[in-house]
């Protein structure tokens, strides 16, 4: 029976509260006839905006990895600090200049202190001493220009004119020797030591069959070429 009064107030209480709260909502809105279509106009005017973040992930940038740059030892510099060089990662390699042969001409030659033989049929050689054709058996006599003219095969040729000029400019001629004597031998006699002879061939004509020898005569040492020799040897 108490239970039921406990909820019979509790009704009328909750009664009450409504009631007041209708009479004050209505005394309000009947004093401000305009206050309930703003209330509502407020309500639904007003947007409700919801803001949901997203993640947008960055693109990813691709790197690529350049070659090692060669590098120069470090060296110092004037003024004693170290400068790093870099290579250029570029080499250059150089054409090679195509190389020109250079072919030499051919020219005959009698050997040192001998002018070139080149245009002429017979070139002027030195020779050793030679028993067999030295004047008197002397394998170098002193007193004598001599020598012998051979063709290309060596084989001496006779009636061959050798001029010489002297040292005082007087010239004269020779004639190469047959047998019994070597074939081809010439000499010159009474020549006098560290005096200056010219000696070159004569042809058929009598022009220059080679080209004109200076010599200075002197006593031969025991060593190398008889200095006072001059053979004349056919070219090829």
């Amino acid at each position: 029976m108490q239970d039921k009064t406990y909820v019979i107030a509790i009704i009328v209480v909750l009664a009450i509260c409504c009631l007041g709260m209708y009479v004050a909502v209505s005394g309000y809105l009947n004093s401000n006839p305009g206050a309930f279509p703003d209330i509502v106009a407020s309500f639904q005017g007003t947007p409700v905006v919801v803001s949901i973040s997203t993640y947008t992930p960055a693109p990813t940038q691709v790197v690529i990895a350049l070659p090692n740059t060669p590098t120069i030892a470090a060296v110092p510099s004037p003024l004693g600090a170290l400068q790093t060089i870099t290579a250029a990662a570029t080499i250059v390699i150089p054409t090679p200049v195509p190389t020109r042969a250079v072919v030499a001409s051919p020219t005959a030659t009698g050997g040192p202190g001998f002018p070139s033989c080149a245009g002429f049929a017979f070139c002027p050689r030195a020779g050793p001493p030679d028993y067999a054709l030295g004047i008197g058996g002397d394998p170098c006599p002193r007193n004598y220009i001599w020598g012998r003219v051979t063709d290309a095969s060596g084989r001496g040729l006779r009636d061959r004119k050798i001029r010489f000029k002297a040292p005082y400019g007087e010239m004269d001629n020779v004639t190469t020797k047959a047998p019994p004597d070597p074939e081809g031998v010439y000499n010159i006699p009474s020549v006098a030591t560290n005096s200056t002879w010219v000696v070159w061939l004569l042809d058929a004509g009598g022009g220059e069959a080679s080209p004109r020898v200076t010599l200075h005569t002197q006593a031969y040492t025991g060593v190398g070429n008889c200095p006072t020799r001059i053979d004349f040897v056919q070219q090829r």
